[in-house]
């Protein structure tokens, strides 16, 4: 395929070509190491990076505000650590994602040419001319990037995350060491109050690195002597947990569909909490009003869970009342310990990771994006499913999944009625779903949901649906993430749904 630029007109190896001239302008190649650091602003917080590579090894550490995370490659295997000191080895699509970006970065995206195709020639809101490449090395998700018509630097990375899409700008590109980086990037959602500015301040190139840079990551765990359980409370279709924070007594909501740990504004205030920023929460829609503050941990039971920065919200105001919540209780949880409940006992108990005696069918759990997702069928369709107590309902199913499996439903695609989260309602249909199978578990005549939104976490291009409280109430769940496993038990309130027929 061949693109004119007025005169020019340029192959895909040609621009690759031009695209390595341009980053090694004397002909080097890629540096064995780098180092650089700068700042972090976006969301009013302030904070800063600081980034090692050395040849098959990476580490990023990024502080923004009361947020830490750290990323570590070890030559094939990388690591992320959130905010609570949770760790997760990335086997999924933040792996996937991560191998494509190291393609893009590396001599590899002129040198294996093959893994990219032209998509064409487009231009981007200030005006510049680029050309337009897919990328999708092995292993690696397919993204996009713009390569500039004029100075064949890249421009931008784009791929769809959650419910849209998600752009990387590049400018600013200064010589060192004879590559060129860019010592500006902007990561954006497509909400630009909410956008990421990175701005460099030093690279160092093929210098002296210290011996613990790329030293393992140590996890921070739930600490308990023993497992400990304590009862749960059920109101408006939910599930609570009693906690303490600083000696003072709270009831949180227990949604393991939720990514981090969350206090209400009144909450955050008794506990004389600083918030800072105004970030993007993104439930049911997506919703500003969202900050950030400190919290070394919470006390459930004689169980204390690290949880290191906490999301502030209004959470009466973003439910619109519909759900009286003073906190949720998310990843933060999970990913620190091994969490059972048994639904008809409203019992949750909390151990360490691998303490749980993992009754029942053993599921493994892709946890990349802090969250629990398993491979379930509906209507003898496979799909990726998050399993979510947060969610009263049965099942939900995403438009999208539905679109791309044409008669698996039968949907009229009218909506019916609202289903509300985290940022108020969205528009949804009630459907009937003959079979939902999960493992061995075949369950029948299961009242769906089909959401018909196209943003919000209902709408997540990655998730086919939602498997809810409804649903996960004839089990007895045990949830052993930091082991990316999960188990169900047939519980006392079992029913497989065949009375309903």
């Amino acid at each position: 395929m061949h693109l004119v630029f007025g005169a020019l007109m340029l192959s895909l190896t040609q621009i690759l070509a031009h695209h390595q001239v341009a980053v090694h302008p004397a002909g080097a190649g890629a540096p064995l190491s780098v180092e650089s650091r700068g700042t972090l602003q976006g969301g009013n917080l302030h904070g800063e990076f600081h980034s090692w590579h050395r040849r098959d090894d990476d580490r990023l550490d990024q502080n923004l505000g009361p947020r830490h995370e750290r990323t570590l490659t070890l030559g094939a295997h990388r690591f992320f650590q959130n905010s609570s000191g949770d760790v997760i080895e990335l086997r999924g699509l933040l792996l996937r994602r991560a191998i494509t970006q190291d393609f893009i970065s590396s001599d590899d995206l002129f040198e294996k040419a093959e893994y990219s195709v032209l998509l064409g020639q487009s231009q981007l809101a200030d005006g510049r001319a680029v050309y337009r490449l897919a990328v999708t090395p092995p292993g690696g998700e397919s993204e996009t990037i713009d390569i500039d018509a004029q100075t064949y630097l890249l421009d931008r990375i784009e791929y769809i995350d959650q419910d849209g899409l998600f752009t990387v700008d590049f400018s600013d590109y200064r010589n060192r060491g004879g590559t060129l980086f860019p010592y500006k990037s902007v990561q954006s959602d497509g909400d630009h109050a909410f956008d990421v500015t990175q701005t460099t301040s030093d690279v160092l190139i093929d210098h002296a690195m210290d011996a613990d840079v790329f030293a393992p990551l140590a996890a921070s765990m739930v600490d308990v002597r023993a497992p400990v359980t304590v009862a749960l409370s059920e109101r408006n279709g939910a599930l609570y947990a009693p906690v303490s924070i600083h000696g003072r007594a709270f009831t949180f909501l227990v949604d393991s569909g939720a990514q981090g740990m969350v206090v209400d504004t009144h909450v955050a205030a008794v506990l004389g909490l600083e918030v800072q920023g105004s970030l993007e929460a993104k439930g049911a829609t997506r919703s500003g009003g969202l900050g950030i503050a400190s919290l070394d941990s919470i006390q459930i039971g004689s169980a204390t869970v690290p949880v290191g920065a906490v999301s502030v919200l209004d959470l009466a105001a973003s439910t619109r009342g519909r759900f009286p919540i003073e906190g949720i209780l998310g990843f933060p949880l999970f990913g620190a310990a091994a969490v059972q409940i048994d639904f008809a006992n409203l019992a949750m108990t909390i151990g360490k990771p691998g303490s749980a005696n993992g009754a029942g069918e053993r599921f493994d759990v892709d946890v990349d994006r802090e969250l629990p997702e398993v491979t379930a069928r509906v209507n003898g369709t496979d799909g990726r499913f998050l399993l979510d107590t947060g969610n009263g309902n049965e099942l939900l199913l995403f438009h999208h999944f539905l679109d791309a499996n044409a008669g698996m439903l039968p949907f009229a695609g009218a909506p019916g009625e609202n289903n509300y989260g985290i940022g108020g309602s969205t528009r949804a249909s009630s459907a009937r779903v003959d079979e939902l199978d999960i493992g061995s578990y075949r369950l029948f005549h299961r009242f769906g949901t089909v959401i018909l939104s196209d943003k919000g976490a209902f709408a997540d291009r990655f998730e086919d649906g939602n498997i809810g409280l409804g649903v996960l109430r004839n089990f007895v769940v045990t949830f052993d993430l930091v082991n990316r496993t999960l188990y169900l038990q047939r519980g006392a309130l079992f029913r497989d749904g065949s009375e309903r027929g």
